[in-house]
Formats: C-alpha cells, structure tokens, sequence
C-alpha cells in the first residue's frame, strides 16, 4: 500500500478503496480511521488550520517506508512485499556510493490513528519519517537541521521506540529548546533492548517474516549480508551499564551460532549510543510493562539462551525504557501497538496540551509474584515458538515488522481499554453516553446548567465590569454584602498575630457603623462616606496581605487528589474542612460504593528542587460517613487518619467552611488549588476574578480562571485564602445557536471528541460555601432520623465553622496527640513549618509545625491594580 497519509485520509472520507483499505487496517481500525477522517473533514476550516502547535510523529525501526531513487523517482522497498520476493531487502545494505536511499512515508497502520486524533485536538499533526537504517544520532542531527532552516519553533515531537532516540538525537542537538520544545516517547529503549540480539539469533519473528517472503535467502543470509551492518539496530543494544554480566558491543559476548557482527560496527555503535544526550525536563517517557518481554541473556553452549519476564512491553524490557530524572507513565500493551492505544493517546494529547495527564498511571501497577518470575528459554526453542510470525496471503505492511510494528487496536478508547485496565477513569462522561466508574471530566449536564446560569448573570457580570472600570469596587456589593465584608475584614484584622495600627482598627469600626447605617435606611453612601470605607478598607486589606504566599502554603496542604483505589488513578480534587473529613463534588463521587473504591492522595505535587513527591494515599471510610447532594453538587466522606505509609492525616490541617457571607467582593481575585486532569497540585494566584453571584439558584458563584475537568471539588480561596467556594464545573464558550464551541472556534463534535478535551471555557462556577453550611445545619438530625451514620462528624464540620467564624481563622489545626512514651507536658512534633520571620505569628497556627511542606507553584499572579482588562465580559 503505497499511498500517502493524506490520500489515505481522502480515502477514508469518500470511501474510495474500502476494501483495499480495510484489508491493510482491519476492519475494526478502518471503520474508527474512517469516523475520524470524517470528523475531520466536517471541522476543515481556516480556524482548524490555525493550530496551536506543530505536532512530529517519529515511527519506530521499520515504520518508514524507505526507497530507492532512480533516476530521481522512488523505488519503494521497505515494505514492497513484491520487491522483497525477489530479494529486495539487499538494495537496503550495503549502500552503493551510486544509490540514494530516501524515507518517503510512514508505516500507516501503527500511527495513522494518533495523528488524526491529534488533528482533531487542534494541532498540525504530521509524520516525520527517517532512514531507520542509520545510526539515531546522526539521523536526528540531520532531521533538526531540515527544521532549522524551514525556520520551526516551538515543535513537539512524538518518538515511538527508534523514534524517541532519534528525538532525543534531535532535542540534544537544540538545548535551549528553541526548535524543540518537548518530547514524548512511547517504548523507547533508551538503555537498548534484547530485539538486537533476538534478530541476530534467527529467533525474531520480523527476521522470520522477511525470509518467509525472499526466495533466495535465508534468514541466516539475510541477517548476516544486510541487517548485522546497520547501526540503527546494533546501537539498541543492551547498555552495558544496565547490564553489568554482558557487554555486547564487545564480540566476545556474542555465542558462536550468532549471526555476531563485526568488530569495527560494534565499535561504532558504542560510540554512537553513547553520543545520545540524556533527556532533559523537555521529555516525558510512556513505558510500556505486563507483557512476556527478553530481560536478559547469557551465553549458552548453542547459543544465546534467554530470560524471559512479564516486566515490558515485550520488546522493550521496562528498565531499559526508563530514565532518571524523566516524567513517566506506564501502560499495558505490546510495543508495537503503543501508539494505536486510547489510553496513550489520549495521554498525548494531555500531555501536549498540559503538561500532564491522568489517563496513566506514574507509578507501575503493584502485580502478582507469578509474573515477575524470569522463565529461561533457547533461541532455538524462541524461534520455534514464532513459527506464526510468518505471514500468510493476503499480504500487508505490519506482517514483516514482527512485534515492531502492529496494527492492534482497541475497539473503543473511551470504555474498552478502561474496562480492561481496572476501571481506570476515562473522558466519556463529558458527553451524553453511559459513564460508569470514575472520570475527571464535568458530566454534560452540570456544564450546560453552568452555562444556562452564566447567560442568566450578564447583567450583573456587566454591572461589576463598569463599577471596577469606574474605580468604584464598592458599589460592586449589596448594601448588606458590604457590611458583611466589613465585619469579616474587622474580625480578621483583630485576630492577626501582629499587631495593627490602631487607627486602622478604628478606622474599620467606624466604617462597620457606617456602612450598616446606609443598610438599615437602603439609600446608596454618599460620596465623602464611599471615598472614607474605600481608603480603611484598603489599609485593611494591605496589612493581611503580607500573609498570603505564607498562607498559600498551609492552605494547599489541604488539598488531595481523588483517586483510584486499586490503580491510584486520579480522576477530581477534594479538600479536608475537618478532622478526618473530606469534601468534593457530589459528581465526583456519588455514591457509597464509589467512595469505598476510592482514596485521597496528599503531597502529590513537585518538591521545591522539582522532584516529583510520591505522596501519601488515604483510604476513605465511607461507613463512617458518607453524604452527598446533587443539588448543591457536595459529597463529605471520612478519611482514615492514617496514610499506607504510615503518613498522619492530622498533618494536613483543615479548611473550615466560613458560613458568614462576606468573605469577599464582587471584582476581586479568587484562588485555586486544583489537581487539574487529576495530576499533580497546581495553584493559580490571582488570575481570576469573581464576577457574579447569581439569583436564579442562589447556591453559585461564577469566577473567570484557568481550570481544567480533574480540578472538580477544588477549593476556591480568597485573597485572605478563606475558602469561598466549591468548584464544580467550567462554562463553555457557545455559539449564537447555543452550541457548545471548541478552541478553533468550530462546534463541538461529541462523537469526534467524547471527553470534550477540544471545548473552549469562558469561565469557572463554584458552589458557595456560605450555602453549603446552611445545608449541612439541618444534616445531623437527618442522619440521625435515618439510622446513617456520621451525625456527630457533620456537628464537628460545624463546630469548626463556628469558631473560624467568630475568630477569624483561615485554616484548622486540632492539637497535636503526645508521642507515645513522651513526658506529660511534652508538645508533640507540629505540623506545619513556614517560611520567613513572619511564620511564627501566625495565630490559627500556634502548636502547628515541624514537617516541611514542599509545594511547586504553578502560577498566574497579577499583583497589579485590577482594571477593566481584567474584568470578564
């Protein structure tokens, strides 16, 4: 099948060569390729051509498709079954000064599928072949100088096994990252692989295919006359420093009844994989595991004799695809369908777009003894057990790539592989079809209602816009709102450690007083009065808000990941609001049985020298309580108090829900501590405003932001780092038509993009926690009339509401139990330590603080006054 990715995609759109096409894919790839091009086909518009991003996608060894140029026409013969028949392959090696080998197309059948769903997610996707044949490194030099001098910026480059060496080549050569800018690579032997030394062995089923075809030659022929020269394969060789028991880039350590290469390609491809620059914080690794993979070898009297293990991708074996210092994230699947996988991509497409992604696991699943025991096997019997490598009529490209290359494809991304992998949470919901087990994303219907009520608070949004555009932020409020915050502000400023100037105090009483008087007789503040509580407000405002990185701190200590109980996946964000309870959103977590097979993860964020921190993973006790309201979209659930690794839930602190109104203005900045696509912490400072707090429901607020579907059940801070409101959804951009409208500005496709990764927000919606405390009062005795339990913990949700109301606390902190064995008196070791000379005067945390918490904060701060630009429409 020599046609090219765009006539592929033509003929997939009109149905053109259907059954040429789905003999080649399969007919379950076939008919998804065909939906994609389709998709695409209905969204081609300039908007769609004005990506974001250029896109490269690497194929493996053999996924290029290289030919001979005569006479400036290509001769294909990589993979031209018919040419092989005659002993093609040869043309291939050795090279005639003479003859020009080109890489002219990919391997479709492995890739074509990612680089359509990346088109569809809104970049300029293409594939980038190469000559396989050559060494990586040099290969990559060659590959970033053509990117330079077409002028390329800013590229992300997709490698699959060969392909992220030759990336690697690539971004080594362009280290300040101005060509390219990231990495991704799927089942890359970055320290070699065993392959090498099955093909040499006569025991690898591509070798097998091959020779099955050629009628001249044998495997043996074809293996030591062509594939022994190429340093493209030799330089995968197992690294010796992985591999303290064999080197073989030296030929002693090759067995007689090997095809062994010869010494001076040996030599070179020891230079030439060592000439690789290790990846840098530009990569992020998927490796492969739970496949039968060669993990190792030794010398045997007939030959190479193997060590077999389920710790790989079956060519790739899982430590020699791992690099330290890399992010990395692991899947289930055979190497050479990696890229054809839901799951890795749908990864890609996060990781391309974020930084990160929740659709796989950074830490390899926990599994069974049975499969980490090595089995010994011959490469004879090896070779015996691929006799079904060799490929039948009808012939296709992928049959003479053994298990480099495969067309395997999961019927359906979004359930299938999910269901496969252990329920693992996936982006369907976002649509309209079934969605059961847990997902990141905002179902459908909570983001049309958002958006149904972001319509309905227009007037109001445009109301604060000209008053913070005026310099009046004051008529932002309600006459009772501003007295509300008043008091608030007044009680804070009272309760602070340090000591205020007493004319701000003062000053802030009588703007109490004054404010309640123009209240009580509903008549506007004259100007001299509104210029007054302007001035004393702002004083006030300015002394607390040296707190607030310091606050920030503490504060984000309290927010986890849900995740996952079997896999750790993460899928929405929660907040601990007091000892031993956790609060998220009721979509999040809906049910009883959907908290007993979840579980709560702390710390999972970057250290401050940007190691990634393990965390610590509590399991929730639903039995003990467990509530949750679709209205309010609110789940509470209790948490063990003590982590797998013996972590103390009681160092986290707790965020009380402040039920007083008047935590904060109209106009003002809002906070968020989020676990955005269920990855690591992320805060965002002061990037969004809160602009409405509509009528019609009562229950919400509406913030502009940077959030993402996985921060659901995030905590929404003031400046003060008060919680205000609990996140629930964001408000997608619609057309005049009311359809929902994706970044590119064309209209949202749900069957091209099921989990929504495509959509345009406009803005956030939280649950306001003023609200949420009127509720939970009337919980107790519900409870208790029901016979459920956990009565007694909602009072103590309650209680600590009370207090940081009355006292002005932003954060609870219990007092810390007396080690065991320590002398009465003796305070146990705090919590919580802060930094700068400030940390100790921090009232609410007196007897908090020991452990260091390290947070990396990714943040949006505008320090600046807030103008009209930074006003949401």
């Amino acid at each position: 099948m020599q046609y090219s990715d765009t006539e592929i995609e033509t003929f997939l759109r009109s149905g053109e060569k259907e059954p040429e096409l789905r003999r080649a894919f399969g007919d379950a790839l076939y008919e998804e390729l065909t939906r994609l091009a389709q998709a695409i086909g209905q969204h081609a518009s300039p908007a769609l051509e004005r990506t974001k991003r250029k896109v490269f996608i690497l194929p493996g060894i053999m996924g290029s498709r290289l030919s001979v140029i005569n006479h400036g026409l290509p001769d294909l013969v990589w993979i031209d079954p018919f040419d092989m028949i005659g002993g093609g392959l040869r043309k291939l090696w050795p090279a005639a000064a003479d003859t020009v080998i080109a890489a002219t197309g990919t391997v479709l059948a492995p890739y074509l599928r990612l680089r359509l769903r990346l088109t569809l997610a809104g970049y300029d996707a293409a594939f980038l072949p190469y000559d396989w044949r050559l060494s990586p490194a040099a290969t990559g030099a060659v590959l970033l100088g053509q990117m330079q001098d077409r002028g390329y910026r800013d590229v992300a480059l997709v490698g699959h096994s060969m392909g992220g060496l030759v990336a690697r080549a690539m971004a080594g050569g362009d280290p300040d990252g101005a060509v390219v800018s990231q990495v991704i690579s799927a089942g890359t032997p970055n320290h070699g692989s065993y392959a090498p030394l099955e093909v040499l062995s006569l025991s690898h089923g591509s070798l097998r295919a091959i020779a099955s075809v050629d009628l001249g030659s044998t495997a043996h022929d074809i293996a030591s006359d062509v594939l022994r020269h190429m340093p493209g394969l030799l330089e995968m060789l197992p690294d010796p420093a992985k591999r303290a028991d064999a080197d073989y880039f030296a030929p002693s350590g090759w067995p007689r009844r090997a095809v062994r290469p010869l010494k001076a390609a040996l030599g070179a491809a020891r230079a030439g994989a060592g000439s690789l620059a290790p990846p840098d914080d530009r990569f992020t690794q998927i490796v492969g595991w739970s496949e039968d993979t060669i993990v190792g070898a030794s010398v045997g009297d007939d030959g190479f004799v193997f060590d077999m293990r389920r710790d790989g991708d079956g060519t790739v074996p899982r430590d020699l695809a791992e690099t330290d210092g890399t992010a990395r994230y692991y899947t289930r699947g055979a190497h050479g369908s990696l890229c054809n996988r839901g799951d890795v991509i749908a990864a890609v497409i996060d990781l391309i777009g974020t930084g990160q992604t929740a659709q796989l696991p950074q830490s390899r699943p926990l599994v069974g003894a049975e499969s980490l025991t090595s089995h010994r096997i011959t490469a004879e019997h090896l070779a015996a057990l691929r006799v079904n490598d060799v490929p039948h009529p009808p012939l296709r490209e992928t049959d003479f790539a053994g298990a480099f290359l495969s067309p395997g494809y999961e019927t359906d991304d979004i359930t299938d592989w999910a269901a496969k992998d252990g329920g693992l949470p996936r982006a369907a919901p976002i649509g309209t079809g079934p969605a059961p087990g847990p997902c990141y994303n905002y179902p459908l219907s909570v983001i049309r209602a958002a958006r149904t009520r972001w319509d309905g608070s227009k007037e109001e949004r445009d109301r604060v816009a000209t008053q913070m555009a005026d310099a009046r932020p004051l008529e932002t409020e309600s006459a009772p709102r501003l007295v509300a915050y008043t008091e608030r502000l007044l009680t804070q400023l009272k309760a602070s450690p340090r000591r205020p100037d007493p004319d701000i105090v003062a000053g802030l009483e009588t703007a109490v007083r004054t404010a309640a008087q123009a209240s009580s007789h509903a008549v506007p503040l004259p100007a001299a009065e509104r210029s007054f509580l302007e001035r004393i407000i702002g004083e006030a405002e300015d002394f607390l808000s040296v707190m607030f990185v310091k606050r920030a701190v503490v504060a984000a200590a309290s927010v986890g990941r849900i995740v996952t109980k079997d896999s750790h996946r993460g899928f929405g964000t929660g907040f601990l609001i007091a000892p031993g309870i956790l609060m998220t959103n009721q979509h999040v977590l809906q049910t009883m049985r959907d908290a007993q097979a979840a579980s709560v993860q702390f710390m999972f964020e970057l250290e401050v020298d940007s190691r990634e921190a393990p965390g610590h993973i509590f399991e929730l006790e639903p039995d003990r309580l467990f509530y949750a309201d679709a209205a309010l979209d609110m789940a509470i659930v209790a948490v063990a108090p003590t982590a797998l690794d013996g972590a103390l839930l009681s160092d986290c602190g707790q965020l009380p829900l402040i039920g007083a109104e008047g935590k904060i203005r109209k106009g003002q900045p809002v906070n968020i501590v989020q676990h955005p696509l269920g990855g690591r912490k992320q805060v965002v400072f002061r990037e969004s405003l809160l602009s409405a707090l509509p009528q019609d429901d009562d229950h919400v607020a509406h913030y502009t932001g940077d959030t993402q579907p996985g921060s659901s059940g995030s905590p929404v801070f003031s400046d003060r780092w008060e919680v205000i409101a609990l996140h629930h959804s964001g408000v997608p951009a619609v057309n005049s038509n009311g359809q929902i409208m994706t970044m590119d500005e064309t209209v949202w496709d749900e069957r091209a993009d099921p989990g929504g990764r495509t959509i345009k927000w406009v803005a956030n919606e939280g649950i306001r926690i003023s609200r949420i405390i009127r509720h939970l009062k009337t919980l107790p005795a519900a409870l208790e009339a029901q016979g459920a339990p956990g009565a007694d913990l909602v009072r103590d949700i309650l209680r600590i509401s009370d207090e940081a109301t009355a006292n002005g606390a932003f954060i609870h902190t219990p007092p810390k139990p007396r080690p065991n064995g320590s002398p009465r008196g003796e305070e146990a070791a705090p919590a919580v330590r802060l930094y700068g000379s400030d940390a100790a005067g921090l009232a609410p945390l007196a007897g908090a603080g020991t452990a260091i918490i390290p947070l990396h904060l990714t943040i949006g701060i505008s320090l600046a006054p807030l103008g009209p630009s930074a006003v949401p429409p």
